[in-house]
């Protein structure tokens, strides 16, 4: 008899995407050891989310662990200066009615995963556990342990009893957003009072990649003591990416989107699975910045809105039952700005102990999430020790692929010298 596992909104308004990410090079020993690892994790429940059957119309979702090995495969062997144009063509095949696809390409691993299944932190603990070398590796630690499936009520009264005094201020700037706030969606332009052109236009996702060189959160760390004390590793990042677009002639829009974990709400030993990150858009925001960048992310986090934004967007989904992801646009500006995303999934230290087959700068861990929109670019980037792995998803019939990669080329080479010069200086 199958089992039912009961989805939230914040999974079902996510299960119409797929995060699709390659690790390595690093010992996943062969096939058979990939799929018996992926089944026995699979098995232990439902909570652990690799048997389901995700879908966006209904939160009745199947478990069905024996199925999970049936789209883990084994490729050709690739090399490292293949990984993005092999992670392009790999997330252009899939299908949205399997919810996890797995291959083996020599020493690195390829994941294409629902989405709805899970957010960043499924796949960093899935490859940590898949790369150990050692013959009974242990599973990740929350295997064994209760997960929560349904975090947010928990998460919103974990906030609201330890901040009373914030809580009006953060559903009035949620909902009421002021010009140097977030908002939930840009506001739309009519043809009549838009002299912008545009012209028809269909998805075509691609991706460029960079890896910063060894000791670069060291060296972030070390300037921002004399430079911009209190700003976090993940600002003074964003703002070098961006100053990397704004030098290789990007046009890119004064505003940014950044993506929120909304686990720093619950206690410390709460352990979720599924979709618990929220997104916000800054309007009026200058992207290569980072006091500018700092200031809005520690804002926000101070104001929960994060999890605000969570909430209304779980209540928008119940009421309108479409997902926030997909295509949103069918045409684009003939001279399109660059709208950039950031999703910053910090220091995984759950991979540094992994069984890599390559010093720090020499390895790979890259992720493809196609914009919804043409004119956007998300950029994803995770760290390894003091390494940064630097993804930018884009379109590339909106924006030229060595043109974006020239710009990651500036960030793989020094972030640092990126920096606005009036921050610099400060």
């Amino acid at each position: 008899m199958t089992q039912i596992y009961r989805a939230s909104s914040l999974d079902m308004l996510r299960s119409d995407s797929r995060i699709v990410t390659v690790l390595g090079p690093a010992d996943f020993g062969d096939l058979a050891r990939v799929q018996s690892r992926v089944l026995a994790l699979a098995s232990i429940g439902p909570a652990t989310r690799l048997g389901l059957r995700a879908q966006q119309s209904s939160a009745a979702w199947a478990f069905e662990p024996d199925r999970v090995v049936e789209h883990i495969t084994e490729g050709p062997s690739v090399d490292h200066e293949q990984l993005a144009e092999e992670l392009t063509e790999f997330a252009h095949e899939s299908a949205a009615g399997i919810p996890v696809r797995i291959r083996l390409a020599g020493r690195y691993l390829f994941l294409d995963l629902n989405h709805g299944l899970g957010d960043a932190l499924l796949p960093v603990d899935l490859f940590a556990y898949l790369a150990d070398a050692t013959p009974d590796a242990p599973l990740p630690a929350w295997a064994g342990n209760a997960v929560e499936g349904h975090p947010l009520r928990k998460s919103l009264l974990h906030w609201a009893v330890r901040n009373p005094r914030k809580v009006v201020d953060t559903i009035y700037g949620r909902v009421r957003p002021g010009t140097n706030s977030e908002s939930a969606e840009p506001a739309a332009v009519s043809d009549a009072a838009s002299p912008t052109a545009f012209v028809p236009w269909t998805p075509s996702a691609a991706v460029a990649v960079a890896v910063t060189p060894a000791g670069t959160t060291d060296a972030i760390r070390r300037w921002r003591e004399s430079h911009l004390p209190g700003a976090s590793v993940s600002a003074v990042m964003c703002a070098a990416v961006s100053t990397a677009f704004v030098r290789t002639s990007f046009p890119v829009d004064r505003s940014a989107a950044f993506l929120f974990d909304c686990r720093r709400y619950l206690p410390p030993s709460t352990a979720v699975l599924g979709n618990f990150a929220a997104g916000i858009g800054f309007s009026d925001i200058d992207p290569t910045s980072a006091r500018e960048v700092n200031d809005a992310l520690s804002g926000a986090i101070d104001k929960g809105r994060p999890i605000a934004s969570a909430t209304i967007s779980t209540i928008k989904y119940k009421r309108e039952r479409r997902a926030v992801s997909g295509v949103f646009d069918d045409r684009v500006p003939v001279r399109p700005n660059v709208e950039l995303m950031f999703s910053d999934v910090g220091r995984v230290r759950q991979l540094e102990q992994v069984s890599w087959i390559a010093q720090p700068a020499d390895r790979a861990f890259f992720v493809i999430a196609a914009p919804g929109s043409p004119e956007s670019m998300m950029i994803t980037m995770e760290t390894i020790d003091s390494v940064v792995f630097v993804s930018a998803s884009f379109h590339d019939n909106v924006f030229d692929s060595q043109t974006v990669q020239a710009a990651l080329d500036l960030v793989a080479a020094d972030p640092l010298a990126l920096l606005a010069p009036q921050e610099k200086t400060a």
